[in-house]
């Protein structure tokens, strides 16, 4: 039976790229390593007073009383994986949520969820809600306040870094917004190539629009895209491709399966292709490849 809806911190744990590790090692190897991987987050979390709600593929959905548990709890999770051939990304936030049955439901977590698959692997967010709560010690380790888009909310959500490997003599200021705006440029370019056209994005170049109509950057011409289907732009850090059509867009990394984007955004790292509204493998798709370049 469900109860009332109360406070807790969610955590969102996911193991970073798992497809291809089952490609890179086989089926039985990956799924022991992934099997072996959970097991220690769920030691990690109740160690630090938190429960595993439940584990969905190679992902763990953990709730704690108190923000500070949280915080160690992420903190051990990644320890725990040094030295493990895999890496996870992890999210948290504090928000009302309705228990029921042993498990937790609310909006409270789609947002740790979105959260920790908009950080990088190797890496720990928080909400603004979520740092709120912690002890003046732990804040001292959150870091880069960027907004995200989260489905769902009326406006851009304020996030945090939370660093969790040891730095000698640091202690690290929380950002504050105008911080973030001022923030020296990093020497990163997104290489995009339709054909022949050929497009680098950067600090400096504005978002590169995708899809059917003429007055797009990249223009393609599969009846799937929509006439104005999707944005790259340089976001927080990173580059984002953000959908805005009917039939979502696929993007493939690497030596990844395709991964479906529909009125969402996901991080473009690495190299791999996009594909408007058509899965990459059909024949009639129009393919946009892109790779992140660092000089």
């Amino acid at each position: 039976m469900s109860s009332e809806p109360r406070p807790l911190t969610i955590l969102f744990a996911d193991i970073g790229s798992s497809a291809a590790l089952y490609e890179r090692l086989g089926d039985a190897s990956a799924h022991r390593l992934i099997t072996e991987s959970l097991h220690r987050m769920r030691a990690a979390v109740e160690t630090h007073h938190g429960k595993v709600l439940r584990t969905v593929g190679d992902s763990v959905l953990a709730s704690f009383e108190q923000g500070d548990q949280a915080f160690l709890g992420a903190q051990a999770i990644q320890r725990v994986h040094v030295g493990m051939p895999l890496s996870v990304r992890i999210g948290f936030h504090t928000g009302s949520v309705i228990p029921d049955g042993g498990d937790v439901y609310g909006h409270a977590v789609n947002i740790a969820a979105r959260l920790a698959s908009f950080a990088r692997v190797d890496e720990i967010m928080a909400t603004a809600a979520a740092v709120e709560q912690l002890s003046d010690e732990h804040k001292s380790a959150m870091s880069s306040v960027d907004m995200i888009d989260v489905r769902g909310l009326p406006a851009p959500l304020a996030v945090h870094r939370l660093q969790w490997q040891a730095q000698a003599g640091a202690v690290t200021r929380l950002s504050t917004r105008a911080d973030f705006a001022t923030a020296p440029p990093q020497d990163l370019r997104l290489r995009i190539c339709h054909g022949d056209t050929i497009l680098h994005a950067g600090l400096e170049c504005c978002d590169l629009n995708l899809g059917r109509a003429d007055d797009n950057d990249i223009a393609v011409h599969n009846d799937e895209a929509s006439r104005h289907h999707a944005r790259i732009c340089f976001r927080h850090g990173q580059f984002l491709l953000q959908d805005e059509s009917t039939n979502g867009t696929f993007v493939q990394k690497e030596s990844l399966m395709p991964f479906l984007v529909r009125r969402d955004s996901i991080v473009l790292d690495g190299a791999g292709v996009i594909s408007l509204g058509a899965e990459p493998q059909r024949g009639h798709a129009e393919l946009i490849h892109f790779e992140l370049l660092q000089d």
